[in-house]
């Protein structure tokens, strides 16, 4: 981790949780992470939890006197109109969302977005002032096929366009090898600050040396209280993008003292 650049520590819950998890889970939180809802208290990494649309207005109100940060897995390509279904950036940003995913691969793979629907969310999160964590990485035969590098630099390269239009500081990017998501097999620490640090410069070649030095850069793939160290310790990391670990207070917990730990 970089001292100019505070860590994050993001819980993606994906299609999990309910309304009893969400106040049993900000309960135990508080318990396990006093520090967080002590406002007196020094943090040195903040934690963002992304709930499911339905229950982002619940752990809002939950987490209201926390410093925890609320964000969404994902957002309507579109602003407001007749689109049922979907949910508007400006509707996120109206229940307090700090931040939301984009791009994640399942929603790529799984759902079937685009760059081009990826570039369009971009500018909406931009237009209603919610940063975005913009999700890249490689399939397990690309990596294999030793194009690792060219493959995820070139989703960045195509929606450079809006990345250029943000202000700097106001993107996060999570490297995560697809090949990694919920299998228990994770990249080495090597090759996950080789990326890291790639992406940094091409952010400084291609948006600017502003946005390359402020973006916060997280790795997500099978992340666990056991490995997060070995992550959060590598210079051009600055945390991390957490799936299956972030559904319990007691692992995202050991999780973030873990990172606190190496401040």
């Amino acid at each position: 981790m970089n001292a100019l650049r505070t860590p994050l520590l993001a819980a993606n819950w994906k299609q999990n949780q309910r309304w009893e998890d969400c106040e049993d889970f900000v309960a135990q939180l508080r318990q396990l992470l006093p520090a967080y809802f002590d406002s007196s208290a020094p943090l040195g990494v903040e934690v963002l939890i992304c709930p499911a649309y339905p229950y982002i207005p619940i752990a809002g109100d939950l987490l209201s006197e926390a410093a925890v940060f609320l964000g969404a897995q994902d957002v309507s390509r579109y602003a407001d109109g007749a689109y049922t279904g979907a949910v508007g950036a400006e509707m996120l940003a109206d229940l307090g969302c700090d931040f939301c995913i984009v791009g994640h691969c399942e929603r790529r793979h799984v759902f079937g977005d685009d760059d081009a629907a990826v570039s369009e969310k971009l500018a909406r999160l931009r237009e209603a002032e919610v940063v975005p964590i913009l999700c890249v990485g490689e399939q397990l035969e690309v990596r294999d096929s030793g194009k690792a590098l060219e493959f995820t630099l070139g989703q960045l390269g195509a929606v450079r366009d809006e990345l250029q239009r943000l202000e700097p500081g106001g993107l996060v990017i999570a490297y995560e090898p697809v090949w990694a998501i919920g299998t228990g097999r994770n990249a080495e620490p090597a090759d996950a600050e080789e990326m890291a640090g790639a992406i940094r410069g091409w952010l400084k070649t291609s948006v600017g040396l502003a946005q390359a030095e402020g973006c916060l850069i997280l790795y997500g793939g099978s992340v666990k209280p056991a490995n997060i160290a070995a992550y959060a310790e590598l210079t051009n990391i600055d945390g991390a993008l957490v799936g299956g670990a972030s559904l319990k207070a007691s692992s995202l917990a050991a999780l973030a003292e873990a990172m606190r730990g190496l401040l």
